[in-house]
């Protein structure tokens, strides 16, 4: 009887572990494992109303937002011209400076991916002067002579979702893509008025992409995304809870106990709560007059202070954790040095870095280009490249080193083609060739007469007929 018990129990464990370890006696991967019951369930998202509040009220949230966004644009970008005289491509990139300047396509374009990342999207709208109405597509070749207006950014929240006409047919370029947009124009305090305006005039920025598969989100949030703020919610919770429970134990460091023989009695008498409040008082008296504290032989008093000594680490783990939910590196996060011996942080900056550089290659650049596009049909001009510059960049000491390593790498190679030459594996000219190429033929030799330069004066003509 009881090995078929037994047996029964055992069946009952195979049910629950396929594989693995189990421990009936611990509970190790049975239904009596409390790791088992843990589950993700969906969670509510943070209304607009919240979020706004978490940017204006908590700094570190608003750093979580605002960061990513000033490291893309720290540096900048360039024009490039591949293939163009220098001098032209210098005059083509002014004049796209100056048109992009006109727009504030900087101080705009990182506007918009603040908003995108604080409410899960954002947009932009090209104001331009073509001669059509907003539900036209642009025409930039028809824009007016200053008629490229500033851009102007537009919260999620203003775009109507229910109202934006989606493209339902396959065989079109744009399927399942916006076709045109409902925004709103606020006009005065209460006046609210909504256009229709064409996908041409309008750049998307998008926030934490979410699945688009059937879930609890809306499809809104599915089509937009959530904001930066919503993982690293509980965390910030736990931040604000954390140091404000630290305040409070700031004021209640260091508390005093007074023993007093028959306490309970004497709060039992009419007069015993008064008599006990002149203890202490003159207590408090005597020592701020003498600095000195005196107690009958029946009492005692003593102080126990709070110990913060683990506080620093528990606080630190949280730092790291909400660094893993951001993406921040925890130095860059919350500006503080790296700790531990021969600590750096040069390794995470340059993590960070390299997500900084794919956001703007994701993100940021297809915005410039579809801009520069627009400039380039406008003023009928050629259209540039993006480039943009290195958010790292070297001093006078690391540029000394790489230019030490450069000459020594090519005093290495220099001695190895020696030693080939020096053992006959190679002739010199054949050395020259594989190194140099047909690079050394252009220079001309000592004795060859060098032509005169272009621009000097013809020498004057003294022939004896002109004489």
């Amino acid at each position: 009887m009881q090995n078929a018990e037994k047996t029964g129990v055992i069946e009952k464990v195979k049910k629950f572990a396929k594989d693995g370890y189990g421990n009936l006696i611990t509970g190790l991967n049975t239904a009596a494992s409390k790791k088992k019951h843990t589950r993700a369930v969906p969670g509510a998202l943070i209304s607009d109303g919240e979020l706004e509040a978490m940017y204006v009220e908590d700094g570190l949230a608003a750093r979580i937002v605002n960061l990513m966004p000033s490291d893309m644009f720290r540096e900048g970008w360039k024009y490039v011209f591949p293939g163009m005289e220098e001098k032209q491509a210098e005059e083509l990139a002014e004049k796209y400076k100056a048109a992009m300047e006109v727009i504030e396509i900087r101080q705009k374009c990182k506007e918009a991916m603040q908003w995108a990342r604080l409410k899960g999207g954002a947009a932009l709208l090209v104001g331009a002067m073509d001669g059509r109405t907003p539900d036209q597509p642009l025409d930039p070749k028809r824009i007016k002579t200053g008629g490229l207006e500033k851009l102007r950014v537009l919260d999620r929240s203003e775009i109507e979702f229910d109202k934006i006409r989606f493209q339902t047919d396959p065989m079109r370029p744009r399927y399942g893509l916006p076709e045109c947009y409902a925004v709103k124009f606020h006009a005065g305090v209460d006046r609210e008025d909504t256009m229709i305006v064409h996908h041409s005039r309008i750049i998307e920025f998008h926030g934490d992409r979410v699945p688009r598969a059937k879930s609890s989100l809306s499809p809104e949030t599915k089509y937009w995304g959530i904001s930066v703020l919503q993982r690293a919610e509980d965390r910030l919770k736990t931040i604000g809870s954390s140091i404000g429970s630290i305040d409070q134990l700031l004021h209640e460091m260091s508390v005093g106990k007074f023993k007093v023989k028959d306490l309970a009695m004497m709060l039992s008498s009419p007069d015993g709560k008064a008599a006990i409040e002149r203890r202490v008082e003159l207590m408090d008296l005597t020592r701020s007059v003498f600095r000195s504290q005196y107690i009958d032989a029946t009492e005692e008093f003593s102080r126990d202070s709070v110990n913060f000594s683990g506080v620093p680490d528990v606080l630190h783990i949280i730092f790291m954790l909400l660094a893993a939910d951001t993406g921040y590196p925890i130095t860059r996060l919350f500006g503080v040095s790296p700790a531990g011996m021969n600590a750096t942080g040069e390794s995470d900056m340059r993590n960070y870095y390299d997500a900084v550089r794919s956001e703007q290659e994701l993100v940021l650049q297809p915005v410039l280009m579809r801009l520069v596009k627009i400039v380039s049909q406008w003023q009928n001009i050629e259209e540039p490249y993006i480039e943009f510059v290195p958010l790292e960049t070297m001093n006078e000491k690391e540029q000394a080193d790489l230019e030490r390593n450069k000459a020594q790498k090519k005093l290495i190679e220099a001695q190895t083609w020696k030693i080939y030459i020096d053992t006959g594996m190679i002739e010199p000219h054949q050395a020259a060739y594989l190194q140099f190429g047909d690079e050394l033929k252009k220079i001309p030799d000592p004795g060859e007469d060098e032509p005169p330069p272009v621009d000097s004066a013809p020498e004057p003509n003294t022939s004896e007929d002109e004489a």
